[in-house]
């Protein structure tokens, strides 16, 4: 049974359960290589059209994340090492819209990642106190080890 106005998991976050930096990082390359995969089928099927496909690509990927996250708190990347994307008000799995949200900034990180300003996006996870990248903080979410 899900709780009121949103997706699973019950506990808050303690700081002492915070997930590693760099595993997270491990488990996005993961993600990416699963949505590059995708987003090439989507290229392939819609080569005349390719404002079109980058649109759906688009779609695809937010809800990927919009889903995984809301629903089970965790995308494909992130299961391996058991990390779950949490609330911070709530300790719960966030909503639709704060997972959507979450991925869209995500999806935004990584494409601009090859210039300098994508990069930090992801890496300010490595000095905030809360290892949050910038993602998370626009999104209120954490993320933890359970």
């Amino acid at each position: 049974m899900m709780p009121p106005g949103g997706g699973g998991g019950y506990a808050m976050a303690a700081p002492s359960n915070l997930a590693s930096p760099g595993m997270r990082i491990v488990g996005g390359l993961i993600d990416v290589v699963i949505l590059l995969v995708i987003n090439a089928i989507i290229g392939t099927i819609l080569q005349n059209v390719r404002g079109l496909a980058g649109l759906i690509d688009i779609v695809i990927d937010v809800a990927y994340f919009g889903y995984f996250w809301s629903s089970r708190g965790a995308s494909i990347g992130m299961m391996p090492f058991g990390f779950k994307v949490r609330d911070m008000a709530t300790g719960q799995y966030p909503t639709m819209g704060k997972a959507a949200l979450r991925g869209f900034i995500w999806v935004l990180e990584v494409g601009f990642t090859v210039c300098i300003i994508g990069a930090i996006g992801w890496l300010w996870q490595l000095w905030d106190p809360q290892k949050q990248a910038i993602h998370d903080k626009i999104a209120g979410t954490i993320v933890t080890t359970s």
